[in-house]
């Protein structure tokens, strides 16, 4: 559902042609006009929603740009200056850089500068490249850069409205919570239960034993339910302990921790030759991340 209608923007980019551009230097057959230009001569979009790229990853798709060449064009449009300033595809750009490549592939497009960071941020959201942090400052530059309000942008982006919410509240966290959360050392799982406290030193305090202690998500949650004064281990209504009461296998916590660390969420393993594993989700979003990291 999300993915057609963000898809749909993305492709009428790519298939719609500058007709006042000079001619390119090549084309296919109803396909894009693709023109050759010096990278070094691309200006990176001023409204890029992505500040964090890997390195790692940049050397390995450097090197299969080097070896491979760039099996898709770039976007560009021109900017006010008679420049060219890139609208998608700087990952791509920068590994062509760090290969040396005198030329790449675009396409020239006439857009307006108002539109550079919603592109953006659909070509970043399409291809999962944005840390939750990185989409939480997007989307509220978005919202104040169109005076929208959250169902707007939700309509516009082809998002839950909650789904937004959620992600905005990232923005209430404290700097090195955010820091943490946009480098992977913590989960929007936990995030999200750090919310749950009371902003300062408390939230604080939780969060770098959390770190420190490599925490899952599980663990946070009853750290935070304890400081509550939640009952974190339910006594069924029968009277006798729960599931969750009876001592585990120190081996099945050990495989639950690091499962749910690979993960980013909650894993309760249930059996020993034959059982159950249960992964917990807190959106459809973080259900689809979930999924995509199982398939893959």
């Amino acid at each position: 559902m999300t993915t057609r209608k963000l898809g749909r923007g993305l492709d009428s980019l790519i298939r719609k042609t500058e007709e006042s551009t000079p001619a390119p230097a090549e084309s296919t057959p109803g396909g894009p006009e693709i023109r050759h230009l010096d990278p070094s001569q691309i200006r990176v979009n001023r409204a890029q929603p992505r500040t964090h790229f890997d390195e790692q990853a940049l050397r390995e798709l450097s090197a299969s740009i080097k070896n491979e060449g760039i099996l898709q064009p770039l976007v560009v449009r021109i900017d006010e200056a008679g420049g060219y300033e890139l609208v998608a595809g700087e990952r791509r750009l920068r590994a062509s850089l760090a290969a040396g490549l005198e030329k790449v592939p675009v396409v020239v497009q006439s857009i307006e500068p108002e539109r550079l960071l919603t592109l953006a941020l659909i070509e970043n959201i399409q291809r999962e490249d944005l840390n939750p942090v990185e989409v939480a400052l997007a989307y509220r530059q978005l919202q104040k850069k169109n005076e929208w309000t959250q169902e707007q942008l939700a309509e516009r982006l082809g998002k839950k409205r909650s789904s937004i919410a959620n992600f905005l509240r990232f923005l209430e966290l404290e700097q090195p919570i955010r820091d943490a959360l946009a480098s992977a050392r913590v989960s929007a799982g936990h995030a999200k239960l750090l919310l749950s406290l009371e902003e300062g030193e408390e939230r604080i305090s939780v969060f770098q034993q959390a770190v420190d202690e490599g925490w899952t998500v599980r663990r946070l949650d009853q750290e935070i339910r304890q400081r509550k004064g939640e009952r974190v281990s339910p006594v069924t209504s029968g009277g006798s302990p729960g599931r969750s009461e009876r001592k585990k296998d120190p081996a099945i916590v050990s495989q639950e921790e690091e499962l749910s660390r690979a993960l980013g969420t909650k894993v309760e393993i249930r059996g020993g030759k034959r059982g159950r594993i249960s992964l917990e989700y807190y959106n459809l979003e973080d259900f689809e991340r979930i999924r995509r990291k199982l398939l893959s």
